[in-house]
């Protein structure tokens, strides 16, 4: 008997044995499923993420490029504007000056016209002078 209780313990030992490598071969598996599946989602996720990234940049992209845009049309208006107004202000200055020389030039030709008693007969004598007439007492 001795040797049935023998081939009994070996027997249940190695049924246990398989069952523990089974079992260890199961959890094996389903580790390596997990990884897999593990990888497999983070893979995804690292291809959404450069997904991401790469519309970020075409965003950017498209921003700095309007952005330089709008910086030139700015920057032509900006020039346009203070052409506009060096032109105002010269023409400004023109008409300022214009009125100037005209309100000298009409005070000289209005202190000649007070001389003249006619226009048409011109400056009467040579003893008046501008603006007045030389006048001799006695």
């Amino acid at each position: 008997m001795p040797f049935w209780i023998a081939a009994a313990i070996i027997g249940g030992s190695y049924y246990q044995a398989e069952k523990a490598s089974k079992s260890a071969a199961k959890a094996r598996s389903a580790a390596a499923s997990e990884s897999s599946k593990a990888a497999a989602q983070m893979q995804q996720q690292i291809s959404a993420q450069q997904e991401q990234a790469k519309v970020a940049r075409e965003r950017l992209a498209a921003e700095t490029a309007k952005y330089s845009e709008q910086k030139a049309s700015l920057e032509a208006e900006a020039k346009a504007s203070a052409s506009a107004l060096e032109a105002e202000r010269r023409k400004l200055g023109e008409e300022e000056s214009s009125k100037i020389r005209a309100r000298v030039r009409s005070g000289r030709r209005a202190l000649l016209s007070d001389v003249r008693i006619n226009p048409e007969m011109g400056v009467l004598g040579a003893d008046t002078t501008l603006g007045a007439s030389t006048t001799t007492m006695g």
